[in-house]
């Protein structure tokens, strides 16, 4: 089978609740910024307490939009349980990887920061629609068909 052949019919699958710009832009920065203090020469302390209070609020954010309440609705719809998959376990990974691995970089030029802060930033932009599930409802069966 032609690879970009599985490619053409993956796209072709729409998504029925996207993740609202504004959630996945705020969301990617915060989380991105979450990552790039640790490589700032900020106190630790201080440190600790941005990168967590990034982090919440791109929870915060991600959690309490109106979205969230659509795409259950759309599961329960469709007989589809709201559990984490793999598929948006692994795209973290690579995040929470940066995130550890960060501190080693601690006292980097402010460029790097900007550096670590876009690269990160713009994984989880790509990666968002997949970590949130909202991709995953693009492959859900519609109601009343047999699975």
């Amino acid at each position: 089978m032609d690879p970009m052949s599985s490619y053409s019919q993956m796209r072709s699958h729409i998504t029925p609740i996207p993740t609202p710009p504004i959630v996945r832009i705020s969301a990617s920065v915060l989380v991105g910024g979450a990552v790039a203090v640790l490589t700032t020469d900020l106190a630790t302390g201080v440190q600790v307490g941005i990168t967590a209070a990034c982090l919440a609020a791109a929870f915060l954010i991600t959690l309490g939009h109106p979205y969230r309440g659509e795409m259950k609705r759309y599961r329960a719809l469709h007989g589809v349980a709201m559990v984490p998959t793999m598929g948006q376990i692994l795209p973290l990974f690579l995040t929470w990887l940066a995130l550890m691995l960060a501190p080693l970089l601690s006292g980097s030029a402010l460029w790097v920061s900007i550096l670590v802060w876009v690269a990160v930033a713009g994984w989880m932009f790509l990666t968002f629609p997949h970590v949130d599930g909202s991709r995953a409802l693009a492959f859900v069966d519609k109601p009343g068909r047999d699975t």
